[in-house]
């Protein structure tokens, strides 16, 4: 009885975490805000804001491009992110959606993010094969990152974080 009783009032919170929609405002290249609440796109991993390579012999600011291209796309609109995780950060973690479009697959197709599938928990919905060849499509062209050089994002951010006191 207590355990029945203790299921319904977690429920509510999971429902609503479940489907999270607003207008949403552009952290990074895959973080948003909706409602305050900051939301990681799910799948993907783009440079960080301050992260920058060399694009036909000049420094090219990676992360100002894929948060770019990611504010031209959604900032101010209406977005849907469906709930799959909860990252290190205590953030939520979600396939995002405007309209019909997948962001995070978006993101990818542009080459302003690379697919980051290994975190994924199982019950996820993601089509990895999508996603892969998405990344090999825009590795192939050369959009985006795929044609700078520069450090993947993981690997940038753990080099950042090694340097620190």
């Amino acid at each position: 009885m207590l355990a029945t009783f203790a299921a319904l009032l977690v429920l509510p919170s999971f429902a609503e975490a479940a489907d999270y929609s607003g207008r949403a405002r552009v952290i990074d290249g895959d973080t948003i805000s909706i409602r305050k609440q900051r939301i990681r796109i799910a799948a993907i991993d783009a440079c960080e804001r301050d992260q920058t390579g060399l694009k036909n012999g000049e420094i090219w600011p990676c992360g100002v491009a894929a948060r770019s291209y990611l504010g031209k796309m959604i900032d101010g609109q209406h977005v849907r992110c469906d709930i799959i995780d909860q990252d290190q950060y205590r953030r939520l973690v979600g396939q995002c959606f405007l309209g019909e479009t997948d962001i995070g697959l978006a993101m990818v197709r542009a080459g302003l993010a690379e697919a980051m599938l290994r975190y994924l928990p199982a019950t996820h919905s993601i089509s990895e094969v999508e996603y892969g060849q998405a990344e090999n499509r825009a590795r192939d062209k050369g959009f985006g990152m795929w044609s700078a050089k520069i450090e993947r994002p993981h690997e940038y951010r753990r080099s950042k974080s090694s340097k620190m006191p």
